[in-house]
């Protein structure tokens, strides 16, 4: 009677083999899991500006072509999905993804100063200012 079946070394071997295939594949897959994150902060911090500049335009449409003084006056019309503008002083903003692990480092900064709103996302895109007049 022939046995059937697989040896112990080709079991090991087939093991072996697939480990080296493991250890090669990870590096690769975690370099574009981390790839994938920082573009989707790059598109929410784009995606945190255009809000900005949107809520400035609904305030000023909202109250007569007035022009907002203060990050706290576009608050409540900034509206943006899985982001959040907190206001921290009437000046002075940063907006934050919506699940963000507390302590983490804000998206952006919303600052108002002389007529004008500056967007700073560190190094996910430019600084960008919103000049009103």
């Amino acid at each position: 009677m022939k046995n059937k079946g697989f040896t112990l070394i080709e079991l090991l071997a087939v093991i072996v083999i697939l480990a080296i295939i493991a250890l090669i594949a990870t590096p690769i897959i975690l370099g574009i899991i981390n790839d994938s994150r920082t573009q989707a902060r790059k598109r929410s911090a784009e995606l945190a500006y255009t809000g900005v500049e949107y809520a400035i335009t609904s305030y000023m449409y909202s109250n007569g072509g007035q022009v907002p003084g203060k990050v706290e006056d576009i608050k409540d019309f900034f509206k943006v999905e899985n982001v959040t503008l907190t206001v921290e002083t009437g000046d002075k903003g940063k907006i934050t993804e919506n699940g963000a692990k507390e302590g983490a480092e804000p998206l952006c900064e919303v600052t108002h100063a002389e007529g004008a709103f500056k967007v700073t996302c560190k190094d996910l895109m430019e600084e960008k200012t919103i000049t009103l007049s």
